[in-house]
């Protein structure tokens, strides 16, 4: 990590950086049966742009049940537990381009982080089947916080208890929802539109910029530096 980095760049991991396709609801379905030893599709759950607290949550909501905290940790360490076997068993997409970027930021010397609704231990598990888990050193998780502008403000406080020191901070996503964690914090997004938004939907929601996919490298750098150097 470079604790001297001039930027901060917070990203997401589903639909940013990867797409399990779907190995992350059926982690959770298992997990939470294994727990539970309750059945449950999880059909009335939309996993884009949620938390994995939330999910959890809309679960108790759903049963009439509450689950105390050790409870669900239990339940979090049993879906990581499952992911690890799918991911094993299967292939992730790499969203075009997104390793290159990740590896160029890297090599600029900027922070990277995550602000996720994933469990820590499923963060870098999905990070890890494209081999990006080495590049982020901090984080907000979705097993601490289950909305993701406490996410996003925890991910900027383990930086700077990690002794990452400055005020350029950028954060890329792919919905609506880490444009509203990004503007709670008062930064910069931008936008990813890999699939469940379009980019003018993100647009409209308040990034400053959003395409398909990172293909074009050298275009996502000039629109980073330009929004950063704009702080």
């Amino acid at each position: 990590m470079n604790r001297d980095a001039s930027w901060m760049v917070l990203f997401d991991i589903d639909g940013t950086l990867l797409d399990t396709g779907g190995l992350g609801c059926e982690a959770f379905r298992r997990g939470l049966a294994r727990a539970t030893e309750e059945e449950d599709d999880l059909a009335y759950v939309s996993f884009a742009g949620n938390t994995d607290r939330k999910v959890l949550a809309q679960v108790m909501e759903r049963r009439g049940r509450r689950f105390d905290e050790a409870h669900a940790q239990r339940i979090f360490a049993l879906v990581a537990e499952e992911l690890r076997a799918l991911l094993a068993e299967a292939a992730v997409r790499e969203i075009p381009g997104a390793g290159a970027f990740v590896a160029r930021l890297a090599e600029a010397g900027a922070a990277l982080g995550l602000v996720t609704g994933n469990i820590r231990a499923c963060a870098y598990l999905k990070l890890g089947s494209i081999g990006l888990d080495g590049y982020f050193g901090f984080g907000g998780f979705g097993d601490v916080h289950a909305e993701r502008s406490m996410i996003a403000r925890s991910a900027v406080a383990s930086a700077r208890q990690a002794g990452v020191r400055t005020d350029r901070i950028c954060l890329i996503g792919d919905t609506p929802y880490d444009v509203a964690a990004g503007r709670a914090l008062g930064v910069p997004v931008l936008g990813v539109a890999s699939g469940h938004y379009a980019a003018p939907e993100l647009l409209a929601a308040g990034a400053g910029r959003a395409a398909a996919d990172f293909r074009n490298l050298a275009g996502w750098m000039e629109w980073l530096e330009e929004t950063l150097e704009s702080q």
